[in-house]
């Protein structure tokens, strides 16, 4: 068993009555101060279980209220929220939810990052899946509002599933005001502005997750972010995320060229290069991207 310090009793014993005994515990990700999430496997099921302290703790409690609505709507991308359980206990919120079986996005593209011939098909038809279930998604009100490649799941027989879904956001939930947007490599120029704005709440709207899902998938095909750091001789590592926000609000880079998978990448370019109100919706994205299949 990992180190359990810092989770509250509540939440394991909730856990374990969940998988089963015996159980044993993985850490997945472990934050200083921070959000940590669990693997807990036992005879009856596995289940993941996401504990988040002091400031963390507001965070995880909007994870719990998102899924929650999210369950009410039928939003399919988060079919997993049907089952799950939370509680606060001493200054900490917990969420525990199914462990989803599958590999994220980043994981189904690796082969690509790697190089290795045979590996296109798989990738592009999880890409396909991907821009599918973020569509169905906006269709049914939402906005995920961080997506990126480690938030998706392909699991078997059914949508990919995103987690991750703190700052997702509909009618029935208003947009967090602490939200900035997600990762800054990812904004659209638009969103970026917003999030260095003074004012809040800085909204993901359905055009700036397009674009998103599209640097996202960029990432995940060519294991770098679509920006050009290095045409405009930037260390993106060598700023705090506000100045790099702000640097990418004033369009200070171009989207960088690749040799790496031309067919798809192309058509990940012309998202990304589009002004706001031409970039396709995210199913309208599907359908261009299933119509290079088995091209490489």
């Amino acid at each position: 068993m990992n180190d359990l310090t810092g989770c509250p009793d509540e939440a394991r014993l909730a856990a374990e009555r969940l998988s089963g005994s015996p159980a044993s515990w993985r850490l997945v990700v472990g934050r200083r101060g921070g959000e940590a999430v669990w693997q807990v496997t036992g005879p009856g099921m596995d289940v993941a279980l996401k504990t988040g302290p002091g400031p963390a703790a507001a965070v995880v409690a909007r994870e719990t209220a998102a899924l929650e609505a999210m369950r009410s709507a039928g939003v399919p991308a988060t079919a997993y929220g049907k089952t799950t359980h939370h509680g606060c206990t001493q200054g900490m919120a917990w969420l525990i939810r199914p462990w989803l079986a599958g590999p994220t996005t980043w994981e189904v593209f690796q082969p690509i990052r790697d190089g290795q011939p045979d590996s296109h098909e798989r990738a592009l038809n999880a890409a396909v899946d991907l821009c599918m279930s973020v569509g169905s998604m906006h269709w049914y009100g939402w906005v995920h509002g961080d997506l990126q490649p480690h938030h998706s799941l392909h699991t078997d027989g059914g949508p990919v599933q995103l987690i991750g879904c703190s700052w997702s956001w509909a009618r029935d939930l208003p947009p967090s005001d602490v939200h900035v947007g997600g990762l800054a490599h990812l904004l659209s120029p638009e969103l970026a502005a917003a999030s260095i704005a003074a004012a809040r709440p800085a909204i993901t709207s359905q055009r700036d997750e397009v674009y998103a899902l599209a640097a996202g998938l960029w990432w995940a095909a060519t294991g770098q972010f679509p920006l050009d750091y290095q045409a405009a001789a930037i260390d993106p590592h060598a700023f705090a995320a506000r100045v790099l926000r702000q640097m990418i609000a004033d369009r200070r880079f171009k989207i960088a060229t690749t040799d790496v998978w031309p067919a798809f990448t192309t058509v990940l370019r012309t998202v990304l290069t589009a002004e706001a109100t031409r970039r396709p919706t995210a199913m309208q994205l599907a359908q261009q991207l299933r119509s290079i299949h088995g091209v490489v």
